[in-house]
């Protein structure tokens, strides 16, 4: 494959670490101790595909306010670093609606979440405000992936990385903290972190 000429990334728990921003908002929605990051709290809350207004909920006050406790991921300033270095255009594509629903207060997402990555130093610095995209559905973010010509994209959900309508000549990188260094991406879904993902291009 060589050097991508453009690797797109997702942005909630993928660039953004929302690690302590879970804890905290779990603390201030009174759930209990043991209940402290999105693999524990979403089942927890999020009862069915048609029931899920307390996982909504949470993920109105976490995209919001939670920002403030929010870091880069692990890894993250070293592979963007290389991606300069590289001359490889980096991308971010969310699939994130404009406001929290009505009932929660109709509060802005993207302008929080794009000041948030200006804040970090990471737009325009390593990322282009242009690149930038907010989408709101994932049938929509997987077009704009698309259209992007993305050659490599990196996601913690494998419902976007196994979308039917993603192309298939797209590397596709599940965003995983603890994923195992590789040596080659393997064919389909490869885990992957920030430090691994340096490693790979590195190696391109």
């Amino acid at each position: 494959m060589g050097i991508p000429k453009g690797i797109g990334l997702d942005l909630d728990n993928t660039v953004i670490d929302y690690t302590p921003a879970y804890r905290a908002t779990a603390a201030r929605m009174g759930l209990p101790p043991q209940f402290t990051d999105r693999e524990s709290i979403r089942p927890l809350l999020r009862r069915s595909e048609v029931d899920d207004l307390e996982w909504q909920r949470f993920q109105a006050l976490l995209y919001t306010d939670g920002l403030a406790y929010a870091k880069p991921a692990a890894g993250l300033s070293e592979f963007l670093n290389l991606c300069a270095e590289l001359h490889v255009r980096v991308f971010i594509v969310s699939h994130k609606t404009a406001t929290t629903p009505t009932q929660f207060g109709g509060h802005d997402l993207r302008g929080p979440a794009k000041a948030w990555l200006v804040d970090q130093g990471i737009a325009p610095d390593h990322i282009n405000l242009n690149d930038i995209y907010f989408c709101s559905t994932r049938a929509e973010k997987v077009q704009k992936i698309a259209s992007l010509g993305c050659q490599a994209f990196v996601d913690d959900l494998l419902e976007v990385l196994e979308h039917p309508d993603l192309p298939m000549d797209i590397r596709r990188f599940h965003y995983q903290l603890d994923a195992p260094a590789f040596d080659s991406p393997a064919l389909g879904v490869q885990p992957a972190n920030f430090t691994s993902l340096t490693t790979w291009l590195a190696s391109c």
